[in-house]
């Protein structure tokens, strides 16, 4: 795999918590970016703040047990290059991050 791909397992509790960071040269600019709810229990509900303001429960994209969100570059359009934050419900979120 190539060195400007991350993959990672992100832990996510019920603070929030940066995933993805603004100017990281590695991933800058960034044209992709994927991120699934890995938790194991589907009480462990994840919401993402697409954004420099904390997540906060229920208010962003919600993510369910498996469910997924992403963005990337396409035909003139260019992926989010901001800060992206995370909270879970319970204390046990686990969020599986790729980013290019």
């Amino acid at each position: 795999m190539s060195d400007n791909v991350r993959n990672e397992r992100v832990l996510v509790g019920t603070t929030s918590t940066t995933i993805a960071r603004l100017g990281d040269s590695k991933f800058s600019p960034r044209t992709a970016i994927l991120i699934r709810n890995n938790s194991p229990n589907a009480a462990d509900i994840i919401t993402l703040n697409i954004g420099a303001d904390v997540a906060v429960s229920g208010s962003g994209l919600v993510l369910n047990k498996g469910e997924t969100w992403t963005d990337s570059n396409s035909e003139g359009y260019q992926c989010y290059q901001g800060v992206i934050q995370a909270i879970c419900d319970t204390a046990d979120g686990v969020l599986a991050v790729m980013e290019r």
